[in-house]
């Protein structure tokens, strides 16, 4: 199994059929530097994206009852 570190996205496009979402991590002077690609076929984008919504949210909830003096701020507040 190949690893894929991502500090960052820096690019999301979808052609012939394919989300191509690029990565790159953040290196020691601060710049972007590319990681990879993560390649989803078309049929696959619905489910990958919702298991991956799912899965943030459970482990923010799980965070968030970890750590309950560490709540972020209201967003839509500033």
């Amino acid at each position: 199994m190949n690893q894929l570190f991502a500090d960052s996205i820096t690019n999301i496009t979808f052609h012939g059929g394919v989300l191509r979402v690029e990565c790159a991590v953040v290196g020691p002077e601060g710049k972007l530097s590319p990681t990879g690609v993560l390649i989803i076929p078309g049929p696959a984008v619905f489910p990958v994206m919702q298991t991956l919504i799912k899965g943030t949210e459970e482990l923010g909830k799980k965070l968030r009852e970890a750590n309950p003096q560490q709540q972020p701020p209201a967003s839509g507040t500033a």
